[in-house]
């Protein structure tokens, strides 16, 4: 559907009226038989199954002027809310009782989850790590809900296109956005919409805004395998493979550094943990990291093309990107070759 003129509400309700021909095409025809309806509520709802039909997508204010009247108060008034002349044309998914989702949110068929699964432990895992929800306040007095991944441009959008995007679809039926900044070197998937920040922060408990005091949701502590795909997606986020194949990775958060320890202890994966004031570092041995890696299944190809570049080449080689490494274990780029290249990046 075209978008609506921006100027419109300086428009007079004559040149409001005339927005659905001159913008729209909408047949005249049409708009006179439904501006002939004497009853109101019948009048919006056959303007918003024409827009439907035509579109479909339904605009409250084009809904307005295909009717032949000036202000949305109308709808409001005849049926209460928007949502429940829209609700008339597209049903929305179910959603629990806390969340009151947005009619952006119903016409993209957002759902939201009902009970804990493997998926959602492992996401939830990657927003603790890279992850942050915001609601802000927009110029005309509505909230904004975004929820948003960042990661490294350059060794993480392979990671981002091919695995967190359609995690999240799967999970949710949204489809993400994709931010690249190349200037930053930086890439975020992004989600606009309440229902999801909602489920995070009500049912997840998820804090909206700073992560400091964030904690891992009960429902994934109750469970062995939750834990471990929570945990795999936090170190396939925020944590780092050294040239001896270890796991290291730092957090200013020692309630979830604390969980992390307790679950890595249970299933006898050696780690070493070190506590300070506002934040701490985890340190897990090659045999530990190989077991992750192997039997938690990583996702993230930034730590993956490491181990897999080791375990064909026996090397690692210090400053190389996830592309490169890629490269290379598909044929495409010989090992020599990438070790030149990096020696001169990493003598600059």
């Amino acid at each position: 559907m075209r978008k609506i003129p921006t100027k419109w509400r300086e428009l007079s309700q004559e040149e409001k009226n005339k927005i659905p021909t001159k913008y729209f095409n909408i047949n005249k025809n049409l708009l006179k038989k439904i501006r002939n309806i004497s009853d109101t509520k019948k009048r919006l709802i056959e303007a918003a199954k024409l827009q439907y039909e035509l579109f479909e997508d339904i605009h409250s204010y084009l809904t307005t002027w295909i009717a032949g009247y000036g202000s949305d108060s109308i709808i409001r008034e005849k049926f209460g809310s928007t949502k429940n002349l829209l609700n008339l044309f597209i049903p929305s998914n179910k959603f629990p009782k806390d969340i009151n989702p947005s009619w952006a949110d119903i016409k993209r068929k957002i759902k939201i989850p009902i009970k804990m699964t493997e998926e959602i432990a492992e996401e939830t895992g990657i927003h603790i790590g890279d992850g942050n929800m915001h609601v802000r306040t927009e110029k005309n007095g509505c909230k904004s809900y975004q929820y948003s991944i960042s990661g490294d441009l350059i060794n993480e959008h392979i990671y981002h296109e091919d695995y967190i995007k359609p995690l999240l679809k799967s999970i949710y039926n949204i489809e993400a956005s994709i931010l690249k900044r190349e200037n930053k070197n930086s890439i975020e998937t992004r989600c606009k919409s309440k229902s999801i920040v909602l489920f995070k922060n009500k049912i997840l408990g998820l804090i909206i805004g700073k992560k400091t005091n964030i904690e891992i949701p009960k429902q994934i502590l109750k469970d062995d395998e939750f834990q471990k795909r929570c945990v795999v997606g936090i170190i396939d986020t925020d944590f780092n493979i050294t040239s001896s194949l270890s796991i290291t990775g730092k957090l200013n958060n020692l309630l979830v550094l604390k969980e992390m320890k307790k679950i890595l202890d249970k299933n006898k994966i050696p780690n070493i943990l070190r506590l300070y004031k506002n934040y701490g570092r985890f340190y897990i041995g090659k045999e530990g990291a190989l077991r992750i890696m192997e039997e938690w299944k990583l996702k993230n190809q930034k730590h993956l093309s490491k181990f897999h570049l080791f375990g064909e080449f026996k090397k690692f080689v210090p400053y190389s990107t996830t592309p490169e490494r890629l490269a290379v274990l598909a044929g495409k780029l010989d090992i020599k070759k990438l070790e030149e290249i990096c020696k001169k990046r990493g003598s600059r």
